[in-house]
């Protein structure tokens, strides 16, 4: 499966942030094990980085530890460390004079891809509005086995962002696709 390019104004790719150039962009950068307590210090570091701007610092706050819990229950790569299972993936927080960028990246058993691209497809087709609907709807439906939320971590994302998900989906090998998941929180 390949990137969708119908998501991203512009494409973006979670590894160009590796190079040199674009290490003066980044505000926050975390690859490894994600768990509650890793979540709650990093959270308390989003706030600190971003106590002067207090206009848009709860939104990037709630997107931040949405995109972490979203590694933390979804993701299929994990540590084996001291016989705990702790998931993996990586975080950033980029900047531009415009926007900022949260992204987050995991490793997804390809037989979720289909059922994500669609769900981050249908979240970028609705209005605000359609979005509060979507999400009241969710709300009253049954979890699925795989669901550790409510199911409407992404839908709660796009309604505070106010802007679409940037997603994109890359098979690694026969069991695993790469995803990564990019929001604009405009300045």
């Amino acid at each position: 499966m390949e990137q969708n390019p119908e998501f991203m104004e512009q494409e973006f790719s979670l590894l160009d942030y590796y190079t040199p150039s674009h290490k003066k962009d980044i505000v926050l950068s975390y690859k490894g094990p994600v768990t509650d307590g890793l979540i709650a210090d990093m959270g308390q570091d989003v706030r600190n980085l971003f106590a002067h701007e207090k206009q848009i610092k709860r939104k990037i706050f709630a997107i931040f530890i949405e995109l972490a819990q979203n590694i933390l229950y979804y993701s299929a790569e994990k540590s084996k460390y001291q016989d705990k299972q702790d998931s993996l993936g990586t975080l950033l927080i980029t900047q531009t004079p415009e926007y900022y960028l949260l992204s987050c990246g995991n490793l997804i058993e390809n037989i979720d891809a289909p059922s994500l691209l669609d769900r981050c497809c249908k979240i970028n087709s609705l209005t605000r509005e359609d979005l509060r609907s979507y999400k009241r709807e969710e709300r009253s439906l049954p979890r699925s086995q795989k669901s550790r939320g409510a199911g409407i971590g992404l839908i709660q994302v796009a309604l505070l962002s106010e802007n679409r998900l940037g997603a994109s989906f890359i098979e690694v090998s026969d069991q695993f696709t790469y995803f990564t998941l990019s929001i604009k929180i405009t300045r």
